[in-house]
């Protein structure tokens, strides 16, 4: 991860600032560190209330600063829900997957804050994380074995739970969608893909003509290519926004 961070800095002339910050479903207000570097940059953003909102259910969320400090990336990792050891360099290897991608100058959708700050983030991973896993593999980062347990118990927790879930909220619908997708391209060696991706469509039928179309049409693209990369996000974000407005 050491290597990593230095390339992302030495490529794309980036300052990367690892955080490690608790968040669980109470959390409401993310208290940074007074030792946080660039801290009153960090604290416009997890400051707003969406922010909160949308990193108290994550493993890690990377925030990218552009302006008159020069380029900053901090990389906020939830040890609640990142684990520690191999899991966690997991985690952080994912974050520095998509800074990476930044400091190669591939497109992504600007963070708007508020209740669209899910579309974002989700729209980016759905097509990020293709060369992401790729970049991981050739990195020697062992990514599958954390990534599979996590599936296995969100799939023994679905089984539990029959029919269709209720009260999701319009950014747990993106996130299901999202999960769809990276499990439909990424995970083909795993022996429960199949009966995963039945669970949810069983769990969160909303989700369905969405991400089976943008798992198509992803399948076709050459992500790597970045003008194929900017179509990618621009379809992507589309077809999410319009699976936001059709939920409550």
């Amino acid at each position: 991860m050491a290597e990593w961070q230095r390339s992302i800095q030495e490529v794309g002339k980036i300052a990367v600032v690892l955080l490690r910050l608790p968040a669980n479903a109470q959390t409401t207000v993310l208290t940074l560190p007074p030792e946080t570097p660039r801290r009153e940059l960090l604290a416009t953003y997890t400051d707003q209330v969406g922010f909160v909102s949308q990193y108290r259910g994550a493993q890690a969320m990377t925030v990218n600063y552009v302006g008159t400090e020069g380029r900053v990336s901090f990389v906020l990792i939830n040890p609640l829900l990142a684990g520690t050891g191999a899991a966690e360099e997991v985690v952080i290897a994912h974050e520095f997957g998509h800074i990476w991608l930044k400091a190669k100058r591939y497109p992504a959708p600007a963070y708007t804050g508020g209740e669209a700050a899910c579309l974002s983030v989700h729209a980016l991973d759905a097509v990020q994380h293709i060369l992401i896993r790729d970049e991981m593999e050739r990195r020697g980062v062992q990514w599958k074995p954390p990534w599979f347990a996590a599936l296995e118990a969100a799939l023994r927790q679905m089984d539990a739970e029959p029919g269709a879930a209720t009260g999701v909220s319009r950014c747990q619908t993106l996130g299901q969608a999202a999960m769809w997708v990276d499990v439909a391209l990424g995970a083909g060696d795993w022996p429960k893909r199949d009966s995963f991706l039945a669970a949810l469509r069983r769990r969160f039928p909303a989700i369905v003509p969405a991400a089976e179309e943008i798992t198509e049409h992803l399948r076709k693209v050459e992500v790597v290519e970045p003008g194929g990369h900017r179509a990618a996000l621009e379809f992507v974000f589309g077809r999410l926004k319009r699976l936001a407005l059709s939920v409550g």
